[in-house]
């Protein structure tokens, strides 16, 4: 069926069909496991959401065949609602991975959010389907992949423009993992991908609101639904990422081929350039200010009370999507320096317990945002956007200035948490529905899911809190 004008397609489509469990390397096993373990944990915390509770009425009321568990909840559901409600419980938050680019073009090489939609998407299939943990981690790797690829070759016109690329590119990554759970054959593959290629959808306007992580889930459920679909024989365009009408010219102006053809596994995008898993549940943009503010504050045991303002000097791209000046719910704090920094001042840390609506309308928190000055420094803008730099000065009432550069934050490769930290994270996470003990043997299966005979015996971990 392979076209000659099709090349781009076809690459995913044999990539797709050719990669099993032995085909993915150790690394990359280890790096997806890890991931899962930081996925899941944003699930069960999202469940808890306002978000998460709308979506959850809006299941119940639909009703459906009860395929897949709602994570951190009693409820199942058919698949493409549970990929739905998890994938947008775990970017509820804006706590998830992050993934990288080492393409200069691509500014700061933030591209997707790449665990979330195809997480969601394979969590979903893999319970539906009675599915091992070998077939789970093994889709997870391939739809995490062809993400990241598709995210790499795409021109950044595109979300320059205003796509929001998890939801749009989360799309065709979770409807390429569904896929393989599903064991979909080659023109039922090219269904699923132009299924998928034209549910995609997502608008950064809607950055602040409940709907941006929305975007997340109905990316999973789009890869789950294109996935059926297919295997029942509804069709779609068999090269539909290629083309004046195809995906990449239609939604990103063109792309660059050398981006995605030989490079799909070769490297691995989870390996190299690598993952980053947030320190906080903000906008990454922020982050390696965030983490040089809360070093400064706490090397120098500095007193909120005594500080006269603090300045961030950093580049425009880094300003334009942290734009709330004032935020007026947790929300706008996730794309908030003026929140991020100031909180850190107040209390040095900035976890799911800060990001709340009635810590952001705290009196000494409006007023520690006023102190917080972010303003662009042509210096570091001329520096460009290989690191997300920043300069923080902190001066004090008596005239002294404590200053820090800021280019990398806790999570990246370069600064990666280890073990021990993520297991914080997810005890974070984990601890709103949780108690210790459900939550340590949810992480231990979790970095063994690939020893696992049946999904369901982790799914069974994944519900309500256990006595």
């Amino acid at each position: 069926m392979a076209k000659p004008e099709s090349a781009l397609t076809d690459a995913i489509v044999q990539f797709v069909l050719a990669t099993d469990h032995d085909g993915v390397p150790e690394d990359v096993k280890n790096i997806s496991r890890r991931c899962c373990v930081d996925g899941i944990g944003l699930m069960v915390a999202g469940s808890t959401e306002a978000s998460g509770r709308i979506l959850q009425k809006y299941a119940r009321e639909l009703g459906g065949e009860p395929e897949a568990q709602v994570v951190g909840t009693d409820m199942t559901v058919p698949a493409s609602l549970a990929a739905l409600l998890n994938g947008t419980a775990a970017h509820a938050m804006d706590y998830d991975d992050t993934q990288l680019s080492s393409y200069p073009d691509r500014v700061y090489g933030l591209l997707t959010h790449p665990t979330t939609p195809v997480l969601a998407a394979s969590l979903a299939m893999a319970e539906a389907m009675g599915s091992t943990g070998q077939e789970l981690l093994t889709a997870f790797a391939v739809g995490f992949e062809v993400e990241c690829k598709v995210a790499e070759a795409i021109k950044p016109d595109h979300y320059v423009k205003g796509f929001h690329s998890t939801g749009t590119i989360g799309a065709i990554g979770a409807a390429a993992a569904a896929a393989k759970l599903l064991g979909l054959e080659e023109r039922e593959l090219r269904m699923c991908l132009g299924i998928a290629c034209s549910e995609s959808a997502g608008l950064r306007a809607n950055f602040g609101t409940m709907t941006k992580p929305f975007h997340a889930g109905r990316a999973a459920e789009n890869g789950v639904v294109a996935a059926r679909l297919a295997a029942g024989g509804f069709t779609a365009d068999p090269g539909v990422l290629d083309g004046r009408w195809g995906f990449f010219q239609i939604m990103g102006g063109g792309c660059d081929p050398d981006h995605l053809l030989g490079k799909l596994g070769s490297p691995w995008s989870a390996v190299d350039p690598g993952v980053s898993i947030k320190p906080y549940p903000s906008g990454s943009l922020g982050h390696p200010a965030m983490d040089a503010m809360r070093d400064l504050v706490i090397e120098k045991d500095i007193d909120p009370k005594k500080v006269k303002k603090v300045r961030f000097g950093t580049t425009s791209k880094v300003l334009e999507p942290l734009r709330y000046a004032e935020p007026q719910n947790e929300l706008e704090a996730k794309f908030s320096l003026q929140f991020g920094l100031g909180i850190l001042l107040l209390e040095r840390k900035a976890g799911i317990h800060q990001y709340r609506d009635e810590v952001v309308s705290r009196p000494d928190v409006r007023e520690a945002m006023k102190k917080v000055e972010p303003y662009k420094d042509e210096e570091i803008e001329k520096q460009g956007y290989a690191l997300i730099r920043g300069k923080i000065s902190i001066e004090m009432e008596d005239g002294t200035v404590h200053e820090r550069m800021s280019e990398l934050s806790r999570g990246t490769p370069q600064r990666p948490m280890d073990r021990e930290e993520l297991y914080e994270k997810f005890k974070e996470c984990c601890g709103l529905v949780y108690g210790e003990k459900q939550i340590a043997q949810i992480e231990r299966l979790l970095y063994k899911v690939d020893t696992i005979e049946n999904i369901h015996s982790l799914i069974e971990l994944l519900g309500p809190a256990q006595g």
